[in-house]
């Protein structure tokens, strides 16, 4: 199995910005790091996209989805503040999806900077890769029957 965690786009800056945090739309240059996520993340097919419920998010994970025909599923467990929640979500795949599943996760820095540490030390692999890398960039990792395998940071396409 492939879990994919994306970091989102270049989104408005929270300085400037006067509505809710989570209604932060990408920028031109998150805009068009999301139209070339499949270059980031590379070959295959996924078979789940699933997004924080921020438009960031959302926005960056959308042109993806659309192309391999799949929806944008929304969940807390990815929002800025989710904490542990995002680690037990990546159990619950590894317990529910198969060895051959691809699933992309679109979340936040504040998420990947929790989950990938702990995932690191659960599984016993080094990430290879100061997190959270930069934004619309992609970590992919590989679990074998339950184990992490590989870890790769790719960097933003744009």
């Amino acid at each position: 199995m492939r879990i994919i965690v994306v970091r989102h786009g270049h989104a408005e800056a929270k300085k400037g910005w006067r509505g809710p945090d989570g209604d932060r739309p990408l920028v031109a240059r998150g805009r068009r790091q999301a139209d070339r996520l499949g270059k980031v993340i590379g070959g295959g097919k996924p078979t789940r996209v699933i997004s924080s419920p921020a438009l960031r998010c959302v926005q960056t994970a959308q042109p993806f989805a659309e192309k391999h025909n799949l929806p944008v599923e929304l969940s807390g467990h990815l929002s800025r503040d989710a904490g542990q929640a995002a680690v037990e979500l990546c159990r619950q795949l590894l317990s529910f999806e198969t060895d051959e599943s691809t699933v992309v996760l679109c979340t936040h820095r504040e998420v990947i900077v929790e989950l990938l540490p702990q995932l690191s030390k659960e599984f016993a692999r080094k990430l290879g890769h100061r997190p959270p890398g930069a934004k619309g960039g992609a970590w992919i990792l590989r679990f074998r029957v339950g184990k992490l395998e590989k870890v790769d940071y790719h960097p933003p396409a744009a």
